[in-house]
């Protein structure tokens, strides 16, 4: 396989089944430095001192949502995830909503004809009409919540990080346990969120 010999996808021998590599996750790392990103992780850690959950930073990468960067949650239940890892599904997680929120009119049209709305979880949106006004929404208050939509069990919230054109180029949110980060949570930790991500879109126009 191609892909493989690259180093685009490794293969695991004990559960025969592949997953994103190393040539993915250099290739997410050079365009944060790019862009200018010098201390990503200063953001993290901000996240989790401010909401207690495990911090996040992921960016698209081809046709791929990747993570990038993250900073653990010093709860004793946390969520964890491998760095180089995959959000194959948009429309099932917070920072493929805020990549979706932001496209046309017709590249949205395009990306769900391609991939459709397949449900993951039985919490997963599959109406293109409600996610449409859930995209609306989070482009009004500038984070995107994914609600055990990818995983059972786990809770996203998730804002843009723009470069200095108004493009975006990375997502930075939380995730955590959903008995403890859920929709009475949402509202305030997605507003420090969003502040935070605006932080660290300004450190790229300082640093261009």
């Amino acid at each position: 396989m191609v892909l493989k010999e690259s180093g685009y996808v490794l293969y695991d021998a004990q559960t025969h089944s592949y997953r994103l590599g190393y040539r993915f996750l250099y290739m997410g790392s050079v365009l944060f430095h790019q862009v200018g990103f010098r201390s990503e992780t200063r953001y993290l850690k901000k996240l989790v001192s401010l909401t207690g959950e495990t911090a996040e930073l992921s960016t698209r990468v081809k046709d791929e949502l990747i993570l990038i960067d993250q900073a653990e949650s010093p709860q004793a239940v946390r969520l964890f995830s491998r760095i180089g890892s995959s959000y194959p599904y948009f429309h099932a997680t917070a920072p493929g909503k805020v990549y979706l929120a932001h496209m046309t009119e017709e590249k949205l049209q395009q990306v769900i004809e391609k991939i459709g709305l397949p449900s993951i979880t039985k919490f997963t949106l599959r109406s293109f009409g409600v996610l449409k006004k859930e995209l609306k929404r989070i482009r009004s208050q500038g984070y995107a919540v994914d609600d055990q939509e990818m995983r059972l069990g786990v809770f996203r919230i998730a804002s843009p990080v723009f470069d200095q054109d108004g493009e975006i180029i990375a997502c930075l949110g939380v995730a955590g346990p959903s008995f403890r980060l859920n929709r009475h949570k949402q509202k305030s930790i997605g507003i420090v969120i969003r502040e935070v991500a605006k932080e660290l879109s300004g450190e790229v126009t300082r640093n261009e």
